[in-house]
């Protein structure tokens, strides 16, 4: 290889990422490694670059090189968690969240993250009261929200369920999995205009008010989800 250029590692490495050239930062890295095989800003970048590639197991080598120097280090101990998290080795995945959680109560991706592992491990109960704790630091966590869902309808807990994968479609209105999810969970319970609702995206409080109207006017729940859109695409034309 060719000796490095005289470059600040930190400045290249962000340009490298932010153009989404992972296969250039990981040479960079590597080239770094060769005059210093502990360099700490090669090694959790090279991590970081390995786990993008899909490199998981090389990703997982390079943290634990860090790790060598420093057990506790946040940046490789979490690449690694990810890593872990990718080839599903989910007892080493909750090794990872407990160095980390141990360090911060707060670190609300160690919580979800654990809280899958649980999942994984079958400890469903455990796992909610995780995605618990991280709804109540950020209650909008996606993450946290969706698995909080998903775990209560595998439970059976359906009624539960619903709320937190309506608040999903609130965040993120194009995520179809919650719509489709919540649809499931209202057949469960033999709501089947819910069900339908659901199915078309449409949120609770927008659910309450078709029906309302349907039955106002007496006709189908299904007619008056249509006729509704059918007069939104009229407004926008």
């Amino acid at each position: 290889m060719k000796d490095i250029p005289l470059l600040d590692p930190v400045t290249e490495l962000k340009k490298l990422f932010d153009a989404k050239k992972f296969d250039a930062a990981i040479e960079f890295c590597q080239k770094l490694l060769e005059k210093d095989p502990n360099d700490p800003i090669a090694l959790q970048n090279l991590s970081t670059a390995y786990y993008i590639v899909g490199a998981y197991e090389d990703s997982i080598k390079c943290s634990d090189k860090a790790l060598e120097k420093d057990p506790n280090e946040e940046h490789a101990v979490k690449n690694k968690m990810l890593a872990l998290e990718k080839l599903e080795l989910h007892d080493q995945v909750l090794e990872c969240c407990e160095i980390l959680l141990s360090k911060n109560d707060k670190d609300v991706d160690a919580l979800v993250t654990k809280g899958i592992a649980l999942n994984k491990t079958g400890n469903h109960e455990d796992a909610l009261t995780l995605y618990d704790l991280a709804l109540e630091l950020d209650k909008t966590n996606v993450d946290a929200l969706m698995n909080m869902a998903v775990t209560l309808s595998y439970l059976e807990r359906y009624q539960e369920s619903i709320p937190y994968y309506d608040t999903v479609q609130q965040i993120m209105p194009d995520f179809s999995r919650a719509s489709i999810e919540k649809s499931k969970a209202f057949k469960k319970l033999g709501r089947e205009d819910d069900a339908f609702l659901a199915a078309q995206g449409v949120r609770l409080k927008d659910a309450e008010l078709l029906k309302k109207d349907a039955k106002e006017n007496k006709y189908s729940v299904q007619h008056a989800f249509l006729l509704k859109r059918y007069k939104n695409v009229e407004k926008k034309n």
